[in-house]
């Protein structure tokens, strides 16, 4: 079979945007490429308006599942799961963070080290935070040196995405295996934010700190936004048809999301969806 796994991170003004698209492809268990691709979004939401940037191809990324731009660090950073050997991403692989800089040239491949699978990452204040099967980990962005390691409640064991919320220093991190949210606090306490939904395909990865929600999935094929005082639930879209890996914000237009086979949606304010990048890319 082949598999195509992508994530994203945005940055840029208010015009030109950023996209940093780590892709994974494998042919019966073997490895072909991984890379991130840098895209420019310039203009109206259209696949004619996506410009490939740079492919930072043979850099040795070892299953590269996101990418995040640091701006005080100016540079990238890359989790990678390192799953070649397992073809098991949700296992101990060794895996690592990755320094890039802004044009794709690794400065560092093993940047951070002494983590399991790698996944999410989040920046606040001069501090990498990354989700890590069932911990989530904190590093210095100065040193690359780990600082803490926030072990997650029993049970929880496929933290996948993070986003931190710099108003009220919280984390919020996605478990994919229980398809539940989590607060993560200062001092590293989990508490449960939002449980499994109850519907026939609940699914939890992509997260997003959007003012004072916290835009998420949920359920297979739609896109939803938590009011983080009210807790509640408010549906942006039910037509995308896909399970979410990535979510950015695309001005105050609506969001960008990938999926993990490899595409990228847009999504309205009023939950129009549109593709702008084919699966498989």
């Amino acid at each position: 079979s082949f598999i195509i796994a992508s994530s994203f991170a945005i940055y840029g003004g208010h015009k030109t945007l950023g996209i940093f698209f780590s892709k994974n492809s494998a042919l019966n268990n073997m490895i072909l490429c991984s890379m991130i691709i840098l895209l420019l979004l310039t203009g109206c939401i259209d696949s004619s308006n996506l410009k490939e940037q740079y492919k930072s191809h043979g850099e040795n990324l070892s299953i590269p599942e996101s990418a995040l731009y640091d701006k005080t660090q100016n540079a990238i950073y890359v989790s990678n799961v390192n799953s070649i050997k397992s073809s098991n991403p949700w296992t101990n692989n060794n895996g690592y963070i990755s320094k890039l800089d802004k044009n794709g040239k690794v400065i560092n491949l093993k940047w951070a080290t002494g983590l399991q699978s790698p996944k999410g990452l989040a920046v606040y204040k001069n501090n990498l935070f990354v989700s890590d099967l069932n911990q989530v980990v904190k590093i210095n962005t100065t040193t690359g040196k780990i600082v803490e390691k926030f072990l997650a409640p029993k049970g929880i064991k496929m933290l996948n995405d993070i986003a931190c919320d710099k108003q009220k220093e919280v984390c919020f991190v996605s478990d994919t295996g229980t398809k539940q949210i989590f607060e993560l606090s200062k001092s590293g306490k989990f508490t449960l934010l939002y449980d499994k939904e109850k519907v026939k395909h609940p699914e939890q990865n992509g997260l997003y700190i959007d003012k004072e929600s916290l835009i998420m999935q949920g359920e297979v094929g739609k896109l939803k936004s938590l009011n983080l005082k009210t807790k509640k639930v408010t549906t942006i879209s039910n037509d995308l048809g896909i399970s979410i890996d990535g979510i950015t914000k695309y001005k105050e237009r609506g969001y960008i999301v990938s999926t993990w086979s490899g595409g990228i949606y847009f999504v309205d304010n009023s939950g129009k969806t549109k593709q702008i990048l084919g699966d498989g890319f």
